[in-house]
């Protein structure tokens, strides 16, 4: 499959100007074959935000492996919040960039799908996109795979 490199350099470009202009941004990287944020595919995985901790721990290994096995590691992978924060801390003040964003990374990418990390992406992005031709569906956050292998056998099924 021919990755048009026209989205490639758009998201780069996205990219920098996110890099300047959202003090402390945090974005999917690429490692081994998944290409994180930079990813031009028609599927698109949307968090709420980055968790404080740190990139490569077993939950992260394990979406980067099953998008990999899936044969799809194209996918785009991203937050609909750029900065880092842990679960119920409030959203930045000033939003809008985070907004403009986010629909220009949609703009970018195009997906045919937007599989949405829990129930708060999900049911903001049926909110914010109500009467677009958007797919959204929902899974659980990857996260609740560190659960065990039960929670890690269930999210793979969602997928």
């Amino acid at each position: 499959m021919t990755v048009p490199v026209h989205k490639v350099h758009e998201l780069e470009a996205l990219r920098e100007e996110i890099n300047a202009t959202i003090r402390g941004a945090w974005l999917f990287p690429s490692v081994g074959q998944v290409k994180g944020f930079l990813g031009t595919g028609t599927v698109m995985f949307v968090g709420e935000r980055p968790s404080t901790g740190k990139f490569g721990g077993p939950s992260d290994t394990l979406l980067y492996n099953i998008l990999e096995r899936h044969g799809v590691p194209n996918s785009h992978l991203t937050d609909v919040i750029k900065t880092q924060g842990k679960v119920r801390d409030p959203y930045p003040t000033d939003i809008a960039p985070h907004r403009r964003i986010f629909d220009r990374e949609l703009e970018i990418v195009r997906p045919d799908l937007i599989i949405a990390f829990g129930q708060k992406v999900y049911d903001l992005l049926q909110f914010s996109f109500a009467t677009s031709n958007f797919r959204i569906c929902q899974v659980f956050h990857y996260s609740y795979t560190r659960y065990g292998a039960i929670k890690r056998s269930a999210f793979e099924e969602q997928l």
